[in-house]
């Protein structure tokens, strides 16, 4: 699990590196400010061809508030044909413009 921009100013996309191409998985991402309050969600499900399933983001939250500077706590959560989710969290900088 990484993000494409990190330090991320204007958008950002996670990388989920797994090894079930041709399965159907769910991937849901969870993103926290420090107090653990979570700010945004995100549900996709895929089937994949490839080992790594990219996810792009614009850094809005709330039906579009862009987020402010700070430092915020990603989780990927990762589960395939109804197996029980594996997860993985790292930390997300994000340095706004305004």
């Amino acid at each position: 699990v990484d993000c494409t921009q990190n330090p991320a100013t204007t958008s950002t996309s996670f990388r989920v590196v797994h090894n079930r191409m041709g399965s159907q998985i769910e991937v849901v991402i969870d993103l926290f400010d420090m107090s653990g309050r979570r700010l945004w969600t995100s549900e996709h499900t895929v089937v994949p061809e490839q080992s790594m399933v990219e996810i792009p983001w614009n850094l809005s939250i709330d039906g579009g508030r862009s987020l402010g500077t700070g430092v915020y706590l990603y989780r990927v959560r990762l589960s395939s044909d109804g197996s029980s989710y594996a997860s993985k969290a790292k930390k997300l900088i994000v340095i706004s413009g305004k």
